[in-house]
């Protein structure tokens, strides 16, 4: 719900637009543009992008009845209140949630011995090769907020994990079940992980995939205990053929 005080020109946005972010400042004007916008896209990504849809519905719905407003005020947050800020703040929600692919690819992984770790690089290597700008996290220094986050304007979602009690890492499991909860789109993928036994993770980390709706661009890489110069040859192809199938969806 939103609600328009008229004779101020102020409209009361909920969660609209709105952060989770307290500082002394009370305007977005008095606030850095970089901490701004980073704080209002991780609010969108964490948030509301299950709403994606709606969002664009009511931002038509808003334009279409030509309220005159000066203020956004939401319930937490910084309140916008200049042309400019307003105008950018609109301009960010519609292209959010059209959640158009970029060349920018997420790795995100977790690693018992370092296996994974070596893995994550190479094909962060392979990607780069390719022109796309990568940014590897691995969840022993990042949030599941933090992935969230990045995917929100990126094109490609690519996930390593290793093979624990016949299943997947325990954090990798959680920011994959958090994720599919907020039903990001258009996204290319591929799994990848490093074993001692049985292996199963990958598979898994296939099906989850799958699950999300992300469309898997290239062969799964499973490397049994540490990966050779052979294997990591593999894990750079990896990323080169995904940054490929990304480029050609772009300019396509």
């Amino acid at each position: 719900m939103i609600t328009c005080l008229q004779a101020e020109k102020l409209l009361f946005s909920q969660d609209a637009f709105g952060m989770h972010l307290a500082s002394t400042e009370r305007f977005a004007d008095e606030i850095s543009p970089n901490v701004l916008e980073y704080e209002a896209k991780k609010y969108f990504a964490n948030i509301l992008l299950p709403y994606a849809q709606l969002i664009t519905r009511l931002l038509d719905r808003i334009g279409k009845l030509g309220l005159d407003i000066s203020v956004i005020a939401p319930d937490h947050g910084p309140v916008w209140r200049t042309v400019d800020d307003i105008h950018k703040v609109l301009g960010l929600y519609a292209a959010w949630a059209e959640q158009k692919p970029t060349p920018k690819a997420v790795v995100v992984y977790d690693t018992m011995w370092k296996s994974t770790d070596l893995m994550a690089r190479a094909i962060a290597d392979g990607l780069s090769t390719g022109g796309i700008s990568v940014k590897v996290m691995s969840l022993s220094a990042y949030h599941r907020s933090d992935v969230a986050t990045e995917i929100q304007n990126a094109g490609t979602l690519i996930v390593g994990s290793p093979t624990l009690n016949n299943t997947i890492f325990p954090t990798v499991a959680d920011v994959l079940v958090y994720l599919k909860g907020l039903k990001p789109n258009n996204l290319f993928g591929a799994a990848f992980g490093s074993y001692g036994w049985s292996g199963e993770a990958v598979k898994q980390l296939e099906d989850m995939l799958d699950e999300m709706k992300v469309t898997r661009v290239a062969e799964s890489v499973k490397i049994n205990y540490v990966p050779d110069n052979d294997a990591l040859i593999l894990c750079y192809e990896l990323g080169r053929q995904v940054a490929e199938k990304l480029n050609e969806k772009l300019n396509g």
